[in-house]
């Protein structure tokens, strides 16, 4: 059992919400700050406890609870993370005034793990000012605090932008006059750089997750988020490059137990960890199109054809037959910003760094899809998509 102070941001995301919940069961005699958006620090309480019910019973984390915190507030406010604030944090169990520990102090913090993040395709000033200034405040509000043992500052492996490859390693990026597709990736490449720049001392580690998709037990059910695209692409039957390609594509889960590994682990040989398939756990489309085959049955009428994407748009009125009813110009507007990441030469990160850690490998994307796959038969390509507004 470790002992730590540990201050979590965006612990109401997916992978924040698995991250918490694996913290809590592994983890259990942590002191955790949950730092969240809200009204009230009682209003941000119950937003994390609707986030970590997804994938955890929270009567059977219930010991755990006791030692969280939440803040309400805003990585970009320069108060939420004063002592005025802190002193008034709420429980995320309440266990009644006479059984309440108090709330630890930023100076007791001893691991930060920042997962907080906008992760709009389409917006620019929002991400930035959310991706780079809100860690930068935090960064450096953290800075002087002489008990913190690790920074773990969660990016994206898609900061490598275009032209790095077909395998990428870390030191291939982040790097200046790269071409990104969104200003998401940009920012999180920029906001590296200045961290190492302008925080030179603090105990720095950076986990790159690539492309997280579903749950190893729990399938879909937690988050939807990007299985949408992959369905998608199954059901119309339509690719923007050749079947063989990979794709590295990873477990919420094991990402969530990848993260508190980097975070926890006292002596680690790098700063850079790309938390990915790899070329050991990577598939392929056509093994990815052969389990949905099995799971929602073969389409020898409707067979996989290498298009551009301005061909899907010509062939919108066969959509709503494959899909069913929904927003069909929503859909193409979010399928071209996903073929467009398509077209990267990028297909697997090495994730040999981390295996040499000794962080378990990942399971592969086909061994968990059917229970994703099937899960999904109840719901519309439509709604699913709702789980990445």
């Amino acid at each position: 059992m470790i002992d730590a102070t540990v201050l979590l941001t965006g612990s109401t995301g997916f992978i924040g919400g698995a991250t918490l919940a694996e913290l809590l069961d592994s983890h259990a005699g942590c002191r955790t700050l949950l730092l969240v958006r809200g009204e009230t620090a009682t209003a941000a309480a119950e937003r994390v406890r609707r986030s970590l019910g997804r994938f955890v019973d929270l009567a059977r984390v219930e010991s755990a609870l006791k030692s969280c915190w939440v803040i309400h507030g805003d990585l970009t406010d320069p108060h939420s993370l004063d002592d005025a604030r802190l002193s008034g944090s709420a429980p995320l169990l309440d266990v009644g005034p006479d059984k309440r520990q108090p709330a630890p102090r930023l100076e007791e913090v001893s691991h930060v793990l920042h997962l907080a993040s906008n992760t709009s395709f389409r917006s620019v000033r929002g991400v930035r000012h959310t991706n780079i200034l809100g860690a930068m405040m935090l960064a450096h509000r953290m800075r002087p605090v002489a008990g913190l043992k690790r920074f773990l500052y969660v990016g994206t492996a898609y900061c490598c932008g275009d032209g790095g490859g077909t395998i990428v390693h870390e030191d291939d990026s982040p790097r200046d006059g790269v071409r990104h597709i969104v200003e998401y990736t940009n920012s999180k490449a920029e906001c590296e750089m200045l961290l190492e720049n302008t925080a030179p001392e603090l105990p720095l580690v950076v986990a790159r997750p690539s492309v997280v998709v579903g749950h190893t037990r729990l399938g879909c059910r937690p988050s939807s988020s990007l299985f949408w695209f992959y369905r998608t692409v199954d059901l119309l039957r339509r690719y923007a490059r050749p079947l063989d390609v990979r794709e590295d594509v990873v477990p919420v889960d094991w990402v969530a137990q990848a993260l508190l590994f980097l975070l926890f682990k006292p002596d680690l040989q790098h700063r850079r960890y790309h938390v990915s398939a790899g070329v050991g756990s990577c598939v392929t489309w056509h093994e990815i199109s052969a389990v949905f085959a099995r799971c929602c049955g073969e389409r020898p009428e409707n067979p996989f054809r290498i298009v551009d994407f301005a061909t899907i748009e010509s062939e919108r009125d066969r959509i709503p037959a494959l899909l069913g009813p929904g927003n069909v110009d929503h859909l193409l507007m979010a399928l071209r910003l996903y073929f467009q990441f398509v077209t990267l030469d990028a297909e697997v990160f090495d994730n040999s760094r981390l295996l040499a850690e000794g962080m378990p490998p990942p399971p592969r994307f086909t061994s968990y899809l059917p229970l994703c796959a099937t899960q999904s038969l109840s719901r519309s390509i439509f709604d699913q998509m709702r789980d990445d507004q």
